[in-house]
């Protein structure tokens, strides 16, 4: 159907005007110098009116309608079309017959006439089929160019989307605090707390590794070693066991092989992270649990915890979850599915996701 849109507008463009009057030359010249003989105005008039409409209404009205139909069905319409054409002509002419602004009259000189009729159809229907095949070609040419054009940039603006939504994240992150100063500062710490408060050292060295992990550019691929990932987790968790002296009712538990696996990196620290802020990590009967599966390259990572009874509104849905979303979306669409069930007293986080 969309050749046909193309075909149904008739531009008679500047060019197209010149190309056919000088067609309309040569013939006449051609004809003048072989018989020396020159029809009258009004027979050039008629004839080459009819030739010009049977070769627009061929190429841009009857060949896009008829070119996947059946081959009787084109036959037939080929047949109509010429014997619409031999009608037309034989009423125009015998018009300009009757008003004597031509010596032919068809009905007396039939043989001839319809021979020379028929031969001009066959002609300039022959000439319309090879112009409209040259059309067809070049604008399914231009159709499927354009659909892999399209498809290219669908392409880069995938993958742009995903880098833009890394790099603004990094972005995000490393404008909270300038990590050179962040880095020394916390080396300085740690070294001093070694001499004076050595119980200090370890958080502070932990404090240290997380930033260190969170800040650091990725990797071109945009993913890290999951078993980086986790070793985080670990981290954040004995880093808030030193801020509350080793008492908060947490475990996390991991299962299956998790070596030679890629991930987004803070992916599963995002939700990690909110246990810390929303969750009652005191009641030695429910305590706040953490599960990784690894089968194959299936992930299944859960959070359940009892909420603080202060939270009243639930686990936050603040940036770093929006972000949380957006980069599933942007890199895992199709490949993961997240529930988070959320209600007065408990939270549950559950995502899957094949790595």
């Amino acid at each position: 159907m969309i050749f046909i849109k193309h075909f149904k507008t008739v531009k008679f463009t500047r060019t197209s005007i010149i190309i056919w009057l000088l067609y309309i030359f040569y013939e006449v010249s051609i004809t003048y110098f072989l018989t020396k003989k020159a029809a009258p105005f009004f027979d050039y008039v008629n004839g080459y009116t009819l030739n010009i409409i049977i070769f627009y209404f061929h190429s841009h009205f009857l060949m896009p309608r008829i070119q996947k139909r059946a081959i009787y069905i084109k036959v037939l319409s080929v047949i109509l079309e010429l014997i619409g054409y031999m009608l037309f002509k034989y009423i125009l002419t015998y018009i300009f017959f009757l008003l004597h602004l031509s010596a032919v009259d068809p009905f007396v000189f039939t043989d001839t006439f319809l021979i020379q009729t028929i031969w001009r159809f066959i002609y300039f229907a022959g000439l319309s089929t090879g112009y409209w095949y040259a059309l067809y070609t070049i604008l399914q040419a231009r159709e499927i160019a354009n659909l892999e054009k399209s498809k290219l940039l669908d392409e880069l603006k995938h993958q742009q989307l995903g880098k833009k939504l890394i790099d603004s994240e990094n972005a995000y992150l490393k404008s909270q605090i300038n990590p050179h100063f962040l880095f020394n500062t916390l080396n300085f710490l740690y070294n001093t707390a070694l001499q004076t408060a050595e119980h200090l050292a370890k958080p502070i060295m932990l404090l240290s590794d997380i930033m260190r992990y969170a800040l650091t550019e990725t990797p071109q691929s945009g993913k890290v070693e999951l078993i980086d990932e986790i070793e985080q987790i670990y981290s954040l968790i004995d880093l808030n066991q030193y801020r509350f002296d080793q008492n908060l009712q947490l475990s996390f538990d991991v299962h299956g092989d998790n070596r030679n696996l890629k991930i987004l990196p803070l992916l599963l620290l995002t939700p990690v992270e909110n246990i810390f802020k929303y969750a009652d990590l005191n009641d030695e009967n429910n305590p706040a649990r953490i599960l990784l599966k690894i089968d194959g390259k299936q992930l299944y990572f859960s959070i359940q915890n009892r909420k603080l009874k202060r939270i009243a509104t639930g686990i936050s849905n603040g940036v770093g979850m929006k972000n949380l979303q957006l980069r599933l979306d942007a890199h895992y669409a199709g490949n993961y599915s997240l529930q988070i069930n959320n209600n007065a007293n408990e939270y549950k986080f559950e995502l899957q996701l094949k790595l």
